[in-house]
């Protein structure tokens, strides 16, 4: 593991665990609950710090020059902390603290990367999976309704996100790609395992 996945992985738990043993994380969030008066009263969850990080890596992601301002060492870390409370200033005071933290080591070019290890920690909070599915034409709603309950039995999990995509040179059949291992249960394999038999 390098260095700066060590670093990533530090922030993400440390900000995960925090969040989550903060008395009253575990209540059922409400917006209609919210008004300006409550605000210094309110205290997020994990989902609402998952959101906020994922809505930060999304602008970070969304232009080259955001993602090359904040990559660039030459700006000040208070410049871009700033750009960033400029463009969100209703982050919940966690995220503006963590942020800070971010800011005075240097380490805000690292929040795709802390985002990222963040929904991999809440997905395994939440006993959810990504799957990954390759089918060479669409699916009938049969079909997969019967895919996903055979895929939340295959991965013990609660939930299971299927993230679908096309590719019609399978001919038929499909590919499952969970954690580091796949399925290839395509036409297109068998043909190429056919035609290396001959």
């Amino acid at each position: 593991m390098s260095l700066t996945k060590k670093v990533v992985t530090t922030y993400a738990k440390s900000l995960f665990q925090n969040v989550n043993m903060e008395k009253g994380s575990n209540k059922v969030f409400e917006i209609s609950k919210i008004t300006s008066s409550e605000t210094n009263n309110f205290t997020p969850n994990v989902y609402i710090i998952g959101e906020e990080l994922l809505l930060i890596k999304s602008v970070l992601n969304s232009s080259k020059k955001m993602n090359s301002f904040f990559k660039n060492p030459t700006y000040a870390e208070q410049q871009k902390l700033d750009v960033l409370l400029s463009i969100f200033p209703g982050l919940t005071l966690t995220m503006k603290s963590f942020l800070k933290i971010l800011t005075e080591r240097s380490h805000l070019s690292l929040l795709s990367e802390v985002s990222d290890e963040f929904a991999r920690l809440l997905s395994k909070f939440k006993n959810t999976s990504n799957v990954k599915l390759i089918v060479a034409s669409i699916l009938k709603e049969k079909s997969g309704s019967m895919l996903l309950k055979t895929l939340k039995n295959l991965t013990q999990s609660k939930e299971v996100v299927l993230n679908v995509s096309y590719n019609p040179k399978l001919l038929g059949g499909l590919v499952l790609e969970y954690n580091s291992s796949a399925i290839d249960a395509s036409i297109l394999k068998e043909f190429s395992l056919f035609f290396n038999d001959i």
